[in-house]
């Protein structure tokens, strides 16, 4: 791995840190109190950003736009 590469490692997994920090306790939406229609409501597994998706999205996402990026990386497991 080149040095560019590790100093944006090191950078984004410092960025994933203040994020779970961030995000540790923060109050979570319950879906089932919204009304039909709206947005719902998740949460990262990894960081616990939360993130909302169309109520006709079919899959149930687990990881938000910056995680699913790292992970493809390989830089998280």
């Amino acid at each position: 791995m080149g040095l560019a590469t590790e100093k944006g490692k090191e950078f984004a997994l410092a960025a994933l840190k203040k994020r779970r920090e961030k995000n540790k306790d923060k109050k979570r939406v319950d879906n089932s109190s919204l009304y039909a229609g709206s947005p719902m409501y998740f949460y990262c597994i990894t960081c616990g950003e939360e993130f909302t998706v169309p109520e006709s999205y079919t899959a149930r996402p687990s990881l938000c736009e910056e995680c699913q990026a790292l992970k493809a990386l390989g830089w998280l497991e």
